[in-house]
């Protein structure tokens, strides 16, 4: 009995509704918290806009941030606090990053040259989850000084307002804290390529 138990365990059987209801709890604390960290302001409008996203999310796969999980990190409190680390990273990463672009930006724009340099890079991940694609996409789009323009399976083609604001990407680093969600392996740093205009992107 105890065996067919571990080989349940081990094809990824349902868990336990007790560890389903922690970790809804701990992805709506989640997405609460950094919802208003980002928003910043507190009122009954927005907390309906809050309730609303929050719902979206957990009707759309609840199950995301915590898939693909290493199933020897324990059940529980603590493997739920172990699970949700690699989110919890991110979302400090996130502020961090977003925090050091906004003074850059703001630097670029109050230099008295204004040394604004825009240019089109492309590059490849080889992250396989698409939704951790598209997360590293949107990640970019959210940080100062980047947008990402286009995603076609694993190539981006992203406008910075200087080379030096794609450094977390040209490194990395925005990958691998996004692929540790995911359960991806570390991915190296990616090629990068300037290109002159969007026709020349070409996955």
């Amino acid at each position: 009995m105890e065996q067919r138990r571990h080989s349940q365990n081990e094809l990824g059987a349902p868990q336990a509704p007790h560890g389903a209801i922690l970790r809804t709890v701990a992805l709506v604390v989640i997405l609460s918290a950094f919802w208003v960290l980002l928003s910043g302001r507190v009122g009954l409008q927005y907390v309906i806009f809050l309730a609303t996203s929050v719902g979206v999310v957990l009707w759309l796969n609840p199950e995301r941030p915590f898939r693909g999980l290493d199933p020897s990190r324990g059940g529980g409190l603590v493997g739920l606090l172990r699970s949700i680390l690699p989110l919890v990273r991110y979302l400090v990463w996130l502020v961090w990053n977003i925090l050091l672009a906004n003074l850059e930006v703001a630097r670029l724009i109050l230099h008295p040259r204004m040394p604004i340099n825009p240019s089109l890079v492309t590059f490849e991940t080889r992250l396989r989850d698409p939704m951790a694609r598209v997360v590293v996409a949107n990640t970019i789009t959210l940080t100062p000084g980047t947008v990402t323009i286009d995603l076609e399976d694993q190539a981006y083609l992203v406008h910075a307002l200087v080379p030096e604001s794609a450094g977390a990407i040209h490194s990395g680093a925005l990958q691998n804290v996004v692929g540790a969600m995911f359960g991806e392996p570390r991915d190296p740093a990616p090629e990068f390529r300037t290109i002159e205009s969007i026709e020349e992107f070409q996955p």
